[in-house]
């Protein structure tokens, strides 16, 4: 499509001029004043304005200066006879322009700058066109980003009560005498116990996706919390002959206990799944001078290199495949919802915190998550 240009000059013959060498290749108004020209740019859709400089009434500075306000997307060039240095810095400083042709001018040389003008034009409008795409395209994923997080949140809602009350009724029915069913009640009570855990999973995600966690912060002694954590996680880590080991060390952060404990969890589970058999996990605090270091480590499997990017987003397949998930809380390999890390990831940004990984595929890996030290 062929594009518009505006031509102003208080000479009839200069415009007949600039109307001639360009109406070839667009479409040419033309205006005999800055007044004029303006009343034609709010009507007209024009990409290019050509102005003379010495006008009257309105100099070419003048105009161009508020083209710059009232359609900024216009390409500008100036046409003037003086060569003085101040009217070009005029022109080029006030009015935006993209080019100054000096009088007399040719018309090739006049139809080369208009055509790499109105090529200038044309590409910002395309690259407006595509920003405009890309903020919609984003906006639609946010929306959709809002609808899942929603989704999650009704879910786990939902289904929080049945299952609690399941719970309650397997422990009844496991209190009695329950004979030949008893291996199912405590399947049963497993399975539960398991639906009970992702249902908080998903409870918890959605809740650190509209940043909705409440937080009661307060200096916190972070040796003693990783000696009751780690004790908690001991016994089934023992099962498997995984050493569970707590290292020296300790550091007061200004944290909510309560869930620097559930992030600590979190990674000692993963921690324990992905160590084999007779393998080892380490988990230590490290002091610092602005923040506290909370640190596991593990002689597991690791994580391959191009999985790693990717380990904090919510039902990460970094550790596998989410359909191959099981039941087993520790058992080597077992897979969860893809969400622990998240949460790890989620807690720590609620902190004012943040959380690293580093892994080699084959030898193990090491989680720093990182909260800021409680003020003296």
């Amino acid at each position: 499509m062929a594009h518009t240009v505006l031509a102003v000059d208080d000479e009839p013959a200069n415009q007949r001029a600039v109307r001639r060498a360009l109406m070839d290749d667009c479409t040419v108004l033309t205006a005999g004043s800055g007044a004029e020209g303006l009343a034609i740019l709010a009507a007209e859709p024009v990409a290019l304005v050509i102005s003379d400089h010495r006008m009257p009434g309105m100099t070419g500075a003048e105009f161009l200066a508020e083209t710059v306000e009232r359609h900024p997307q216009v390409i500008r060039i100036v046409l003037t006879g003086y060569a003085a240095v101040d009217v070009l810095l005029e022109a080029i400083n006030r009015g935006h322009v993209y080019h100054v042709l000096g009088k007399p001018w040719a018309a090739p040389e006049l139809r080369l700058v208009v055509r790499r003008g109105l090529e200038r034009f044309a590409a910002a409008r395309e690259r407006e066109r595509l920003l405009d795409d890309l903020r919609a395209a984003c906006a639609r994923a946010e929306r959709e980003a809002q609808q899942k997080t929603r989704l999650l949140a009704l879910a786990a809602h939902e289904l929080g009560t049945p299952v609690h009350l399941l719970l309650n009724a397997l422990e009844l029915l496991r209190g009695a005498d329950a004979g030949p069913a008893a291996p199912w009640l405590d399947m049963a009570t497993r399975a539960a116990e398991w639906l009970a855990r992702g249902t908080t999973q998903l409870h918890t995600a959605a809740r650190l996706r509209t940043q909705q966690l409440a937080l009661a912060p307060r200096a916190v002694a972070l040796a003693p919390l990783v000696g009751e954590v780690a004790a908690a996680v001991r016994a089934a880590a023992g099962e498997r002959r995984v050493d569970l080991v707590v290292a020296d060390g300790d550091g007061v952060a200004r944290a909510d206990p309560a869930w620097c404990a559930q992030a600590l969890l979190a990674l000692l589970i993963n921690a324990v799944r992905f160590t084999p058999d007779g393998g080892q996990v380490r988990v230590g605090v490290a002091p610092g001078a602005a923040c506290v270091e909370l640190w596991v480590a593990d002689t597991g499997i690791g994580i391959a290199a191009d999985a790693l990017p990717h380990c904090f987003e919510p039902f990460s397949t970094a550790g596998g495949d989410l359909l191959l998930h099981g039941s087993g809380r520790f058992a080597f390999g077992a897979r969860g919802l893809g969400l622990g890390l998240a949460t790890v990831r989620g807690i720590a940004a609620a902190h004012g915190g943040t959380v690293a990984i580093e892994s080699t595929l084959g030898q193990g890996t090491c989680v720093r998550l990182r909260l800021p030290v409680a003020e003296r």
